[in-house]
């Protein structure tokens, strides 16, 4: 029997509980989130006797500590803020973990030494993206004897797109808000730089209905722009996919001072319009039973033996109405429930503070795809080889 604590009831931590619960008979899972509402509703949507839900308030640290108790593996399911904190009791607790978030890597690669000392698996930004998107580039690059270029494109979007804005929220609108205001780290000929987010934007096609989308600069590589330099001689970087016109959207918001955190005056009151918007928007793009669909497409470009190759990943993946699942939920929350089971069974056997490029390139490349493919998420690879 295995226990897991899955810190965090919102979509995608709904989507990891149940998804560890169905996968064997004896596990147990521990659910924990500080609002008595989502775990009401986490419960009745798992339907399991397997589930303990438990509500805490992790910025406390007292209470943090007490949930890794007993525990064989974290996963962490958390607003931004809070994920650097669930790893730091993790390591103090000695207890392995994995983490939907993977901001930051810098710091998460600190805690590399203690993880080993306690002899723990950390591994960070285990989702779609980073995640999915960091093991097909690693793949890529494991595959070719030398890598010139990799480019990542993806996004989750609803099915049909609808004003305002042509999309739906299919995450936390406070980190969808900040992906969208932060500069986007890219690598250029071996060398970290800055580009501005929502900048270089650009037309990307994929089957109908998804036939005319746009794409443009976002930070998304977090670990990659440090693991994968000095193997990547051109450029690697990452493109959101929207529907077109959403980018320009976006940039009238920030150019109205939308996403201002300085407070105006308003009728007597003070007013911050950074959480005005996210107010808005939450109540008016809030995704609802709409269907989403996430989209994926990686292109590794390089030599092998001497030949020009490339390597492509796609994925179009949709919400699964069976299940109740999005599309997004699905996408980011299996990559960490299939490797926190790896862990317990001794799949995984590497100890320290590791990303999954680091973990997935090789030998067990393939089972994670035959997991995720067993669970309905598909990544096809094409290899164009002249």
């Amino acid at each position: 029997m295995s226990r897991y604590l899955v810190m965090g009831a919102g979509k995608m931590g709904i989507v990891l509980a149940k998804d560890l619960i169905e996968s064997d008979s004896q596990n147990k899972v521990t659910l924990v989130d500080i609002s008595s509402k989502q775990l009401q509703k986490a419960k009745k949507f798992i339907g399991s006797e397997r589930l303990i839900p438990l509500q805490k308030d992790l910025e406390k640290e007292r209470e943090r500590q007490e949930i890794f108790e007993g525990q064989d593996v974290a996963l962490a399911a958390l607003l931004h803020k809070h994920s650097i904190l669930a790893l730091e009791t993790a390591v103090l607790k000695g207890v392995h973990f994995a983490d939907l978030v993977g901001e930051k890597p810098l710091e998460r690669f600190k805690y590399g030494n203690e993880a080993k000392k306690k002899k723990i698996t950390l591994i960070s930004g285990l989702g779609v993206s980073p995640g999915i998107t960091n093991i097909c580039v690693g793949r890529g690059v494991h595959l070719l004897d030398e890598v010139e270029k990799a480019m990542i494109y993806v996004g989750g979007n609803p099915v049909h797109p609808k004003p305002p804005l042509n999309y739906r929220i299919v995450y936390a609108v406070e980190s969808l808000l900040d992906f969208y205001e932060r500069n986007a780290l890219v690598l250029m000929k071996g060398k970290i730089k800055e580009v501005p987010p929502l900048s270089g934007i650009e037309s990307i096609q994929f089957p109908h209905p998804f036939s005319e989308m746009e794409c443009f600069y976002t930070d998304g590589l977090n670990s990659l722009v440090h693991t994968m330099k000095g193997k990547i001689k051109g450029e690697l970087a990452e493109k959101t996919i929207r529907y077109k016109g959403h980018a320009q959207g976006i940039k009238i918001l920030k150019e109205c001072g939308l996403f201002s955190r300085q407070p105006v005056k308003l009728h007597n009151k003070k007013v911050i319009p950074r959480e005005l918007l996210e107010t808005l928007l939450d109540s008016e793009m809030h995704l609802g039973k709409e269907r989403d669909v996430t989209l994926l497409r990686i292109i590794v470009e390089g030599k092998k033996s001497g030949k020009p190759t490339t390597h492509i990943f796609e994925m179009v993946d949709f919400y699964d109405s069976e299940k109740e699942y999005t599309s997004m939920g699905k996408t980011t929350s299996f990559p960490a429930s299939v490797a926190a089971q790896m862990i317990t069974s001794g799949r995984i056997t590497q100890r320290g503070s590791l990303f999954p490029e680091e973990i997935f390139q090789a030998e067990l490349y393939e089972p994670l795809m035959d997991a995720l493919k067993e669970r309905g998420v598909v990544i096809t690879h094409k290899v164009i080889s002249s």
